[in-house]
């Protein structure tokens, strides 16, 4: 006997069909979502740490001014929870985009503060944010969800002896990276683009490859001069000239004036910092140079060969350039290329 197919009633069929279709429409919603999820996910690699984001920052906390305005810059102030620096200046450009910030009232807040507003990633510059002096530890972020990024350029920190100096290169990877965590490729390759072309403007037949520089920061008994690997040995190599103090491997090491003598550079580059120290201003700094026995005899203040920068276009970040071109200004108004 042949079986016959067994025929549910019309009702069945359909309650079948749409509970199938709901089944379905679940599974692809869940693939879906999961999808979203891994196309969202970005990693960078950040100073020997892997930094992974789930979807693109939305509460960033920016700790020193070189981080605030890099954020500035790249437009993202509306996901911003707040900012921390100990000089409320910012780039002429950037001024109305950090009014769209609330401050901190501190360059190192508490750690609690910063909880506070619920940040989704910490952002800094100098790597003594992320200590127990500066705010709290990168892990003690993280071990919270808080992702963390810290600017390549401090990863070891400001005293230790550099492997490597620093190039325009990293500042524009650094820029790559924010940007891809923010999702904001096309703002940073517009960021990065520009940059690039102020710089080749700048130095373009400058013929400094004669011009010695000495990058001198703060105090006078023992002054802090420029080593080989910082942001004035990026400045330098832009303009084609040569750091007096490239051969010592610190950012900022301590230079007796003898040894600033026997190098005797072409011009003196002087930081001006309103921090009220000794030799911070740049009026302090010229007014020691030409009253001190040793400094006097140098041949840059024989001739008041003086270029003055601001202190924080001494710290590596997207003001560089400003300070390539300062740098091209000056040599040229100077008369040595």
């Amino acid at each position: 006997m042949r079986l016959s197919r067994l025929r549910l009633p019309t009702a069945a069929v359909a309650a079948l069909l749409s509970a199938s279709l709901v089944a379905c429409s679940s599974d692809d919603s869940a693939a879906r979502q999961s999808n979203s999820s891994e196309q969202s996910r970005v990693t960078v690699q950040n100073c020997g740490r892997d930094v992974t984001v789930e979807r693109p920052i939305e509460r960033a906390i920016a700790v020193n001014q070189p981080a605030a305005e890099m954020l500035f810059a790249l437009g993202v102030q509306d996901r911003m929870a707040g900012y921390a620096m100990s000089d409320d200046d910012v780039l002429p450009e950037l001024r109305e985009a950090r009014g769209q910030v609330q401050a901190f009232d501190t360059e190192f807040p508490s750690f609690e503060s910063v909880l506070e507003r619920e940040p989704d990633m910490v952002y800094t510059t100098f790597n003594y944010t992320f200590t127990s002096e500066g705010i709290a530890d990168r892990t003690k972020f993280t071990d919270l969800g808080v992702a963390t990024y810290q600017s390549p350029s401090e990863c070891t920190g400001q005293d230790a002896e550099q492997s490597k100096a620093l190039t325009l290169d990293d500042l524009y990877a650094e820029i790559v990276d924010v940007a891809t965590l923010f999702d904001v490729k096309d703002k940073g390759v517009e960021l990065t683009e520009s940059l690039k072309d102020r710089a080749a403007t700048a130095t373009a037949s400058l013929g400094a490859e004669n011009v010695t520089l000495a990058w001198w920061y703060a105090a006078t008994k023992t002054p802090y001069f420029a080593g080989c690997c910082g942001a004035p040995g990026i400045m330098t190599d832009a303009v084609g000239a040569k750091n007096a103090f490239d051969d010592n491997k610190q950012y900022w090491p301590e230079i007796g004036w003898e040894s600033v003598l026997d190098r005797d550079p072409t011009v003196l580059v002087l930081a001006d910092l309103d921090r009220g120290g000794d030799g911070d201003s740049a009026a302090d700094k010229i007014a020691f140079l030409e009253s001190d026995p040793v400094a006097s005899k140098l041949t840059a203040v024989k001739n008041k060969r003086y270029i003055i920068l601001e202190g924080t276009t001494m710290d590596p970040s997207i003001r560089n350039v400003g300070g390539i071109e300062q740098l091209s200004d000056g040599l040229r108004q100077l008369g040595v290329v």
